[in-house]
């Protein structure tokens, strides 16, 4: 990839698949027809052209009435060439122009000036900019944490818009809301655009989606990311091309939005609900989060104290049992979910108590086991529609404390902020006393953790899969404590008997011990999967 192509694949600038940019205009010729657009009625800008692959398929004869802008010169020069009688000029639609929270038009053509204070017109933008992402995070060579600097970046931050922000699509929806809706009241202007959705799902574009999507949905429709050139095949993500009216009369959050599911080939396959959630109906919404006002050892992983950073989460509430990582509420954030002993140290994580621990654990299994796709990755987790039976919930527990992402540890003299700390292991869920193997490396006092008594006051509601589960992890847990002089305890800091599945799992994996207990317990987890997939589509939207 050369220079010119590898810059603007880093800011996003993805160029729009022929056949894509011809079917969106099948869908714009659905609300204005050919004639409308030969009478000179209309006028259609686009103000990141590129080199004008979504105006390829726009007959000639109303090249005329097209206006075509670009930030690169070259794209200028080759679009003039290929569009000879489009008006074409280079422009940063996120920078020219601007003046405070104002524009002062030094830079557009006089005749485009013209026609945007001509009433009697009516407005297409049809538009695929670029879809970059500023990061919060990093500041190594890799990271685009200055690609959305921009003045309309500026006035966006001065009006509190969130996250939208960062997102460079958003910022030209942004500024196209500024300019036209004073227009959108006097004529008619849509919205064709090429983008990501997640300013149509995300809960952090809430006040984005409130000051700027004044749109009523006329049609659109979704395929893979993964039709455009340089991009990832394994991450690909929906990308929507929606025909909104814009008018201050309407919200997108009230508008019903049934897209077309495209293929590859541009062919109709199926419709996608692209509704908004209300926020309050939000998964991470269903749990309550207790106030946190002790100070605690933070963990940015299992065993790993949080010393250094901006925001460290380092309190915990009355009766905390525990830490749930619960990052975002889209589905491709299922990653960042995850169980811990002590408070996860980053937002995004809340403590679990006795009181919540039902509500924390599904949460945990519910993110963690639904399969994610280009098509559904920005669904939200939703509290559950329908009601929850008690052997579901169990499943949900038992999976949870035998997953992977189960994060939970035991730990002693673990210094912070000039105290120590001893971290107890509430998930731990057996009795030490039928599996400890005659293990005398620590000192134990016939305690019970909560986990274990939970499960032994609901056993009757424990199904035959999460049972078969329980059991091959007790075979594991017994294993570990007739072998705990094989395994390096200091590098896992192993020092208390009621040890984390974290710390038991990865000391026998780096002693090269129980690869076969170990994939007998995932098949175990897989089949108990399967109760928690069939349940689901209760917790998306």
């Amino acid at each position: 990839m050369d220079e010119y192509n590898s810059k603007k694949r880093y800011l996003g600038e993805f160029y729009t698949p022929l056949h894509f940019a011809k079917k969106s205009i099948e869908y714009i010729y659905n609300f204005v027809s050919e004639e409308e657009l030969k009478s000179g009625k209309y006028r259609i800008w686009d103000m990141s052209s590129g080199i004008g692959n979504l105006e390829y398929y726009i007959d000639e004869k109303y090249h005329q009435y097209i206006y075509m802008s670009t930030i690169d010169e070259k794209d200028v020069e080759y679009s003039k060439d290929k569009f000879k009688k489009a008006c074409i000029f280079q422009y940063d639609y996120l920078n020219d122009d601007i003046n405070n929270n104002d524009f002062e038009y030094k830079k557009i053509p006089r005749k485009l000036q013209n026609d945007l204070n001509n009433e009697n017109l009516k407005w297409i933008i049809f538009i695929n900019p670029p879809y970059a992402t500023s990061q919060v995070a990093g500041t190594n060579s890799k990271s685009k944490k200055n690609v959305s600097i921009s003045k309309i970046r500026d006035i966006m931050h001065k009006e509190k818009l969130g996250d939208a922000s960062r997102e460079l699509y958003a910022q030209f929806m942004f500024r196209i809301h500024k300019e036209f809706m004073n227009i959108s009241n006097k004529t008619e202007v849509y919205l064709a655009i090429f983008s990501k959705t997640n300013y149509i799902k995300y809960n952090n574009n809430e006040k984005f989606r409130n000051k700027v999507c004044n749109y009523k949905f006329i049609n659109g429709f979704l395929f893979s990311s993964s039709n455009f050139d340089n991009t990832s095949k394994t991450t690909s993500f929906p990308v929507s091309f929606i025909v909104w009216k814009i008018n201050d009369n309407y919200n997108i959050k009230n508008q019903n939005i049934v897209l077309d599911v495209l293929d590859d080939k541009a062919n109709i396959v199926n419709k996608k609900d692209y509704n908004v959630i209300d926020s309050n109906n939000l998964l991470n919404k269903w749990i309550k989060r207790e106030k946190t006002s002790k100070i605690f050892v933070p963990l940015s992983s299992a065993i790993k104290v949080k010393t250094s950073g901006n925001d460290i989460r380092d309190k915990v509430c009355e009766g905390f049992i525990g830490s749930l990582m619960s990052c975002g509420s889209d589905l491709q954030k299922q990653n960042l979910t995850a169980i811990f002993s002590a408070p996860q140290a980053s937002a995004g994580s809340l403590s679990i108590t006795r009181e919540n621990f039902e509500k924390a654990m599904i949460i945990h299994a519910i993110r963690r086991n639904v399969k994610v796709d280009w098509l559904n990755g920005s669904d939200q987790f939703c509290i559950p529609k329908k009601e929850l039976d008690k052997k579901f919930i169990l499943d949900c527990i038992v999976w949870t404390l035998f997953s992977t992402s189960n994060q939970s540890s035991a730990m002693n003299n673990i210094f912070y902020k000039n105290n120590y700390y001893t971290i107890i292991n509430h998930f731990y869920p057996f009795d030490y006393n039928e599996i400890h193997s005659n293990c005398n490396s620590f000192e134990y006092n016939g305690e019970k953790r909560f986990c274990f008594e939970y499960l032994e006051n609901n056993k009757k509601y424990i199904s035959d899969e999460a049972l078969e589960l329980m059991e091959s992890s007790k075979k594991l847990y017994i294993f570990f404590y007739s072998n705990i002089d094989k395994i390096n305890k200091d590098k896992f800091k192993i020092s208390l008997w009621d040890s984390g599945f974290w710390q038991i799992r990865k000391s026998l994996k780096d002693a090269k011990l129980t690869s076969d207990i170990l994939g007998e317990i995932k098949k175990k987890r897989n089949s108990l999967k399967i109760n928690i997939i069939k349940n689901t589509d209760n917790f998306i939207f």
